[in-house]
């Protein structure tokens, strides 16, 4: 992250480079290890992975999209544009869904289905890592802030 930028302004950056900076290696150097690709395995992988991470691209682009947009809105934000947002997110991550599975099929047949599991598993906590990361500088819905306030007031000692 740059010296005066938040993990919200850093959504415009791609996943990769957050992969990067929470475990100090590349997407392709953490699924190489995790998964022991062989000297035999490198190549074909490094193509499919490749293509993978091409086609992930536009949907991880979108979701950090969506993520910007309530950064940028979320203290106006109405009812319609709140289901228009969610809705907009969960078309996203329905159609990335679709795109693991057809490369589940192809990881089987390079990986076997043990390998193929640990890749999408590893895939998930790398996403999974990277959203966390990204959302952990966005506000909340108002609603659910306030409540969090609320809520860590209380855990306090001596605070009621």
């Amino acid at each position: 992250m740059a010296q005066n930028e938040t993990p919200a302004e850093e959504t415009a950056t791609s996943e990769g480079d957050i992969i990067f900076r929470l475990f100090g290696k590349t997407r392709e150097t953490l699924f190489s290890n995790f998964l022991r690709i062989t000297r035999s395995e490198q190549t074909e992988f490094g193509d499919v992975l490749s293509q993978y991470e091409t086609e992930k691209a536009p949907f991880t682009e979108k979701r950090n999209y969506l993520l910007r947009l309530y950064n940028e809105k979320f203290q106006t934000v109405d009812e319609q544009m709140m289901t228009e947002l969610t809705k907009s997110t969960i078309r996203n991550d329905k159609e990335f869904v679709s795109l693991q599975i057809r490369y589940y099929r192809r990881m089987i047949k390079l990986l076997g289905s043990n390998r193929a599991a640990m890749f999408f598993q590893l895939d998930n906590y790398l996403e999974l890592s990277s959203r966390l990361y990204i959302q952990g500088g966005l506000p909340f819905i108002k609603e659910l802030e306030t409540d969090r306030k609320l809520a860590i007031t209380r855990l306090q000692p001596g605070i009621h």
